[in-house]
């Protein structure tokens, strides 16, 4: 077995010590002295490199921890307040800008029609949305909600920056997100549906600017130089330039730096005759990346780039040896590899593996290869020569065009995994694969060979899918009510459908520690279902764990009615929700006792809060909007997170119902003893992930137990789906399932 190059090690070492410095683990300066003790004591053994490179990237990871604390992205302020900005990228859509008197760049969002040239100094009304990542890396979004006058001298890289914005609009007219995400990798104005096609197709690594584009840039630069003559290490040499100038352009995100690094790498190699395997350059490329910027160790872009250059190199040097290399043998392992390579991320990420994208790719990348120069000589001539920039960008057109016929065909394609259910238990099958078909191939593996090896892995998996005790898939169909109640950690979201396929969302799921619910479960979800409109959506109360991510939900699917209590809330989720729900233009309507709508035989009524509520603003919670879903003989009590108070407060006017979505994740304070008895559901639903609180309860699930209630938590189940009829129902969840009878009876207060 071949031991990883030298400069694979290092970049893990260097990795290693990033993630032990960012975290900032009390006493942190412990772990670099003892790894340079550990070093002197291994002198003999490659360690003896590592191991300080391990101490100095934790050096380096803790420095950047403290640096990142002190940006602005850290230290600005909640809530709205006048800012004096300076603009990075041109002030329309989403772009960078920098803040007087604190370090660091953010993203902002400008208000619709806002056109702000690059490099000027402007001051704005606007509202900051933290929302940090992993290791809370501090991030977020700056919401600018008025403008005022523009100043200042842009400078030349500025210029250039508003040209290209300008040219694009001018040149490409509705496709202009779509060029802007392919040259400069802004895709905040993309059509949501259109971006989901890439996604849902494979292809989605078209649309941000990876280590494809920046070598497409060098190749193309390469590819004129030479034809002019221009001897070939100079050539490389501008090229490699070329390519890091342009990953400077676009910030350094962290797969165009990866890619710049290991070009003006191999430009240097050759220059100096060496003759270095990938497996070095990709860990030196690597490791150029986490010095240049630490907190790439947790960005999954970069991940993302170097699992798929790793995968590629892999898949293609066995098959030039147990192959061939003809090219369409090269371009289908290469594809291969990348997709199976990068698929545990994906699946741990957005829950989602497209296959369809290894075939799509041979197609896509070959287009792109031609899109993209097309595009950016139509922007840079644009200023010089309108005519020929006119007709590049036809080209260009008919290019995209293209690409977006191939994007919304593959959608189409069955995909494996649930979109936006992304967890370990998602990634483990598809690590396993990974890790099968590097086993599989390596150690000079032939083709037989390999195929005995995965004949015997997938015998083995087989018989382990067999004994594997789970729940079936819940199938969505017209003419029956569905309930979705999705995992999105320690929160509350569902999604209901109607029999005629009309969707409304009762709640959000949290905003957190890294994760939004609805940017990572609920749209994806949403997407998955081809929902173009939310009917409704009902937010039971105020608090981040319900409304964390309903900003989210309503940037990307429009939505006919929000419904909540109107309970003012000091919560910058809550605000940002109310902020966008203004911007939209979505009617607003407060909640209380007897609101009752119908959609397609469906029965929607708030049983709480009543008008006039003695105990309002005592505990939010206890002034959840709690709904009733009725439907032939089903009915279904969605709790939100009130407890004994409200539950005291209802009794007398409710009746026997099916299923209960339990409030407050079951904690010991909700579902009391009378209360169950007197609704005496055949079914309940646990919304509830990994948290401090002890949620489930052991004595709620111990009454729940008493009445002879079938429970669902969705933390051990995951998304759990509830199907009817009307006159039977079953629950699915991603272990176990179960049909009822439906025998609700009408309740007293109706």
């Amino acid at each position: 077995m071949r031991r990883p190059a030298g400069s694979a090690l290092l970049a893990i070492a260097c990795g290693a010590g990033l993630v032990t410095g960012l975290s900032r683990f009390p006493d942190w300066w412990i772990v670099p002295v003892a790894a340079m003790v550990a070093a002197w004591l291994l002198r003999q053994e490659w360690w003896a490199v590592a191991l300080p490179v391990f101490a100095l990237g934790g050096v380096w990871g803790n420095q950047s921890a403290v640096m990142a604390s002190q940006s602005c992205a850290a230290t600005l302020p909640l809530g709205n307040r006048q800012l004096l900005i300076h603009t990075v990228e041109p002030g329309s859509g989403t772009g960078r800008v920098r803040l007087t008197g604190c370090p660091g760049v953010l993203t902002a969002q400008w208000p619709r029609f806002a056109d702000i040239p690059a490099g000027v100094s402007v001051t704005v009304s606007a509202r900051w949305r933290p929302q940090p990542g992993l290791l809370d890396h501090p991030g977020g979004l700056l919401t600018i909600t008025r403008v005022g006058t523009p100043h200042g001298a842009p400078g030349p890289i500025d210029r250039l920056r508003t040209a290209i914005a300008r040219a694009t609009d001018t040149l490409y007219g509705s496709r202009a997100p779509l060029v802007d995400a392919f040259i400069t990798g802004r895709r905040g104005e993309l059509d949501p549906a259109l971006r989901q096609a890439f996604s849902a197709a494979g292809l989605i690594h078209l649309l941000s600017i990876s280590g494809f584009h920046i070598g497409l840039l060098a190749g193309w630069v390469l590819l004129l130089l030479r034809l002019l003559r221009v001897p070939r290490h100079p050539a490389e040499a501008l090229a490699a330039l070329a390519a890091v100038g342009y990953a400077a352009f676009l910030g350094m995100p962290p797969p165009a730096t990866r890619a710049a690094g290991l070009i003006a790498l191999v430009a240097f190699c050759r220059w100096r005759q060496r003759n270095v395997s990938p497996d070095a350059l990709l860990g030196a490329s690597a490791l150029v990346v986490l010095l240049v910027d630490p907190w790439s160790v947790v960005s999954v872009g970069g991940w993302l780039s170097v699992c798929a250059v790793g995968g590629m190199v892999l898949a293609t040097r066995w098959s030039d040896r147990a192959i061939g290399t003809r090219p369409l043998v090269r371009s289908l392992s290469g594809s291969i590899g990348a997709t199976l390579g990068t698929a545990p991320i994906a699946a741990l990420v957005f829950g989602r593996v497209a296959l369809v994208g290894i075939l799509l790719n041979l197609v896509a990348i070959p287009l792109t290869a031609l899109a993209v120069p097309t595009l950016l000589a139509s922007l840079l001539v644009f200023p010089v020569a309108p005519v020929l920039a006119s007709s590049c960008a036809t080209s260009g057109s008919l290019l995209l065009a293209a690409l977006e016929a191939i994007a919304r065909t593959g959608a189409r394609a069955p995909a494996f995994g649930e979109a936006g259910a992304g967890s370990t238990a998602a990634a483990i099958p598809w690590l396993a694969i990974a890790l099968l078909a590097w086993w599989a191939t390596h150690d000079r593996s032939t083709v037989a060979e390999a195929s005995r090896r995965s004949v015997w892995a997938l015998t083995v998996a087989a018989w382990g899918l067999l004994l594997w005790p789970g729940g079936s898939a819940a199938t969505i169909r017209d003419g029956e009510l569905t309930l979705l109640f999705a995992d999105v950690g320690q929160g509350d979201a569902a999604l209901i459908r109607t029999p005629g396929g009309h969707w409304i969302e009762v709640d959000a799921g949290p905003l957190g520690e890294g994760f939004d619910a609805g940017k990572r479960v609920l749209v994806p979800l949403l997407h998955r279902y081809h929902v173009a409109r939310l009917d409704a959506f009902v937010l039971s109360h105020a608090h981040r764990d319900h409304v964390g991510g309903a900003g989210s939900v309503l940037s990307e699917i429009p939505v006919g009615v929000a419904i909540e209590p109107g309970e003012l809330f000091d919560e910058s989720s809550y605000q940002d929700w109310l902020a966008e729900l203004s911007a939209k233009r979505t009617r607003w309507q407060p909640a209380s006792t007897g609101l009752e709508w119908q959609i397609d035989g469906v029965t929607f009524r708030v049983r709480h809060p009543p008008v006039v509520w003695p105990h309002r603003g005592e505990d939010l919670n206890e002034d959840s909007i709690v709904l009733e879903v009725r439907y032939g003989n089903f009915a279904a009590l969605l709790m939100g997170d009130a407890g004994f108070v409200t539950e005291a407060a209802l009794a007398p006017t409710l009746g026997h119902v099916d299923l209960l979505k339990v409030g407050h994740h079951g904690s010991r304070g909700a579902s009391g003893e009378a209360f169950l008895a007197q609704l005496h559901p055949e079914a309940a639903v646990i919304s509830v992930g990994r948290n401090r609180y002890g949620h489930p309860a052991p004595e709620t699930l111990a009454r729940l137990q008493s009445v002879a209630v079938r429970t669902w938590r969705t933390d051990r189940e995951g998304t759990t789906t509830v199907v009817t009829d009307g006159q039977r129902f079953t629950v699915v969840g991603g272990r176990t399932a179960a049909t009822f009878e439906a025998s609700a009876t009408h309740s007293p207060g109706r």
